[in-house]
């Protein structure tokens, strides 16, 4: 059975003021890093995992116009409530 044979591209990088590394540039143009471009970076015990932005997926979804209408009347105050609110409002704002 034939295994894929992966070599390690170790480099020794100086910390330099604040804590700054510069990254090997074959290693940017290979991973399609920009200057400006975001990383994220993960400490798992002694070891730290610097990701680019294009692995990472954003834990976020785009509602529809419709479904965020359904959300703010599903917000909105019984007309009774509302009113009662307004009235402790207006009796603070007057106190």
């Amino acid at each position: 059975m034939n295994q894929p044979i992966t070599i390690d591209q170790d480099e020794w990088l100086r910390v330099l003021g604040k804590g700054m590394i510069t990254l090997p540039k074959k290693w940017r143009d290979d991973l399609g890093i920009s200057e400006g471009d975001i990383v994220r970076a993960k400490k798992n015990g002694k070891q730290m995992v610097i990701e680019t932005a294009k692995a990472i997926t954003a834990p976020y979804r785009i509602y529809s116009d419709t479904e965020i209408d359904k959300f703010v009347e599903d917000d909105r105050l019984p007309p009774r409530l509302k009113a009662k609110i307004d009235k402790k409002i207006a009796a603070l704002k007057n106190a």
